[in-house]
């Protein structure tokens, strides 16, 4: 079986939790590889998601961590296929970074995204002149090829929010106020940036509120994350933290339960969502009168 140097967001989430289903009916690698037949190596590999699992095997692993189920064994099945499924962007590999299509991955796979954003709008909320502006980062001229796939990308991660083939992907995003002011494209790009993203705020599974500069400090420090929960039978929770040049994922339950909180006192810190679309639509209206 092809072994994967970059596992996929999905796949290392398959594997994970088959390592936490076999640490939590006390195997050992050993264990799983006998009933395979095979060696301890290749369970380490499905479950570190540089390989991947044929479904007959996964059937034999669920018979032993006693996973009778046949509701749950299907979602195991489930998931399994789906991490051996050809996506859109894999053909995009060579062009844009592997972190990147790892974020595409995750926003298709996850139920819940929650996360704090203190000076932009976040790419799940971008109109196409806003993420244009962000992407070319304040310089002028025609965008280059890969900024032009980077927006539309950005544009298309944006269906998980209104996707129809499975529930749509629930967000509830903390922005700080800067969001509201940083005149990214200009006042007519960030106006009407504003009123999308009050436009999108109505829709049911998502939530928007706004943190406004006189909250002062707050737990974590005034710096950007993101929490994706993937559903069940996967049940596991990724951190994404964004740089200028990369992203570093976090699947600790430690690092997870961190996030968790500092996102529990950002939104308890921030404005209700009532009175932060109030606040979104002032911040636009004030920019109609420039």
């Amino acid at each position: 079986m092809a072994v994967e140097q970059h596992p996929t967001v999905r796949r290392r989430v398959l594997g994970a939790n088959l390592r936490r289903l076999r640490e939590k009916h006390g195997f050992l690698l050993e264990d799983a590889a006998e009933h395979l037949s095979c060696h301890a190596a290749k369970v380490s590999r499905i479950e570190s998601g540089r390989s991947g699992i044929r479904q007959l095997d996964l059937r034999v692993l669920l018979d032993l961590y006693g996973i009778r189920d046949s509701a749950e064994r299907e979602g195991w099945l489930s998931l399994a296929r789906e991490a051996r499924r050809q996506r859109w962007w894999r053909a995009l590999e060579d062009q844009l970074p592997r972190d990147f299509l790892d974020l595409i991955g995750l926003e298709e796979d996850v139920s819940r995204c929650r996360g704090f954003q203190p000076s932009i709008v976040p790419g799940l909320f971008q109109t196409e002149a806003y993420a244009t502006a962000v992407i070319q980062g304040g310089l002028a001229g025609p965008l280059t090829e890969e900024q032009k796939t980077k927006v539309q990308i950005r544009l298309e991660r944006q269906k998980a929010l209104t996707r129809q083939d499975s529930d749509p992907l629930d967000v509830w995003m903390v922005l700080g106020e800067a969001a509201l002011r940083q005149r990214i494209g200009g006042v007519d790009v960030l106006r009407d940036q504003l009123l999308h993203l009050a436009e999108l705020a109505q829709l049911p599974n998502v939530t928007v509120q706004v943190l406004p500069f006189e909250a002062g400090a707050c737990k974590g420090g005034m710096l950007p994350f993101l929490l994706y929960s993937f559903p069940a039978p996967a049940e596991l929770e990724v951190v994404l933290l964004e740089n200028f040049t990369s992203h570093a994922y976090l699947e600790s339950a430690e690092d997870t339960t961190h996030y968790t909180s500092v996102f529990d006192h950002v939104r308890a810190t921030a404005l209700s969502p009532l009175e932060s679309e109030s606040a979104i639509m002032r911040a636009a209206r004030g920019l109609a009168r420039v």
